[in-house]
């Protein structure tokens, strides 16, 4: 199997939070309080601070710039991906040098170009819906984040959006004779259905999740009225603690449905599915310690199972 520097940056950041989580779940107590509050951040973070790690921290409002650079970048491999499949028009050649950099250059065709299309238009919903979501409805206290969570967001939405066209048909990889080099409506089959159908779900369900969210800091007139967090319902929210967290993986899985044989996709779910599950644990747990009264139904971060 081949490692692209794609895989492995993504395989990279996977362990790192499982290896993290694990020692931040069990032996948090033990650890030095640089890491803890290196890994923690927001309502759940560290009380302990170390005056080094002071120097690495941003507000945690700074999540709005790579919202900026993941619209902007998705709306680029959007367009790269309609010029290529449905107008049948030139790759720019340092779009091609550029992804056997960080793809490498023998890489092969996983899927066809409907599917590369559909896939990359549900990630660029995803980066403006999100971009949306942090410029005019979420409400950010005054809680800090480490450089190093600022700096994954850029990575995490660049590699996104590379690595569904590091895959993709001529002219963006070798012209292969499985996969069709342009968008054909005959390729829409029950699989990219599918995946269509659970990622718009998933995004609504997310949108209404963080709209419940901010309704618990503002009045009927939209202004903010407190910064203190209270016991959301209603939704998923009955079902879940995050279920905002919970659609963002599901999100994703729909992407690798809709990509099914990519070889570098399942890196990014891996890495999106254990990211998301450790914030839901310790949002889950946050609010149980912080309520007495937290219904004790709702579960972490999948319903009835996690």
């Amino acid at each position: 199997m081949d490692l692209s520097f794609l895989k492995i940056i993504f395989a990279f950041m996977a362990f790192s939070i499982v290896i993290l989580s694990v020692l931040i779940n069990t032996i948090e107590s033990k650890l030095p309080v640089s890491i803890v509050q290196t890994f923690r951040y927001g309502k759940f973070s560290s009380d302990k601070k170390h005056f080094l790690v002071n120097y690495f921290e941003v507000p945690k409002y700074w999540f709005k710039h790579f919202y900026v650079f993941a619209a902007i970048w998705s709306t680029l491999g959007f367009i790269l991906v309609l010029l290529a499949f449905i107008f049948k028009g030139p790759v720019p050649k340092f779009v091609i040098e550029f992804l056997d950099i960080i793809a490498l250059k023998n890489r092969q065709t996983s899927y066809n170009a409907t599917a590369t299309t559909i896939a990359m238009l549900c990630m660029l919903i995803q980066c403006w819906k999100r971009f949306y979501e942090t410029h005019y409805l979420s409400i950010f206290s005054n809680s800090k984040i480490n450089i190093s969570h600022y700096a994954i967001g850029y990575i995490h939405y660049f590699g996104c959006i590379a690595a569904i066209l590091a895959e993709a048909p001529s002219p963006f990889t070798t012209l292969s004779v499985d996969h069709l080099s342009y968008f054909s409506i005959n390729d829409i089959n029950i699989q990219l259905i599918a995946g269509l159908i659970i990622f718009l779900w998933a995004s609504q369900q997310q949108y209404l999740a963080n709209v419940t969210l901010v309704n618990l800091r503002t009045n009927k007139d939209g202004k903010i009225i407190t910064y203190e967090h209270k016991i959301p319902t209603g939704g998923l929210f009955d079902k879940i603690s995050c279920p905002h967290l919970f659609c963002e993986g599901l999100m994703y899985m729909a992407i690798y449905i809709m990509l099914w044989g990519s070889q570098t996709w399942p890196y990014v779910f891996f890495w999106v599915l254990c990211n998301q599950c450790e914030s839901a644990m310790l949002n889950h747990w946050w609010y149980q310690s912080k309520f007495k009264m937290y219904p004790k139904e709702r579960y972490a971060f999948i319903p009835y199972i996690l």
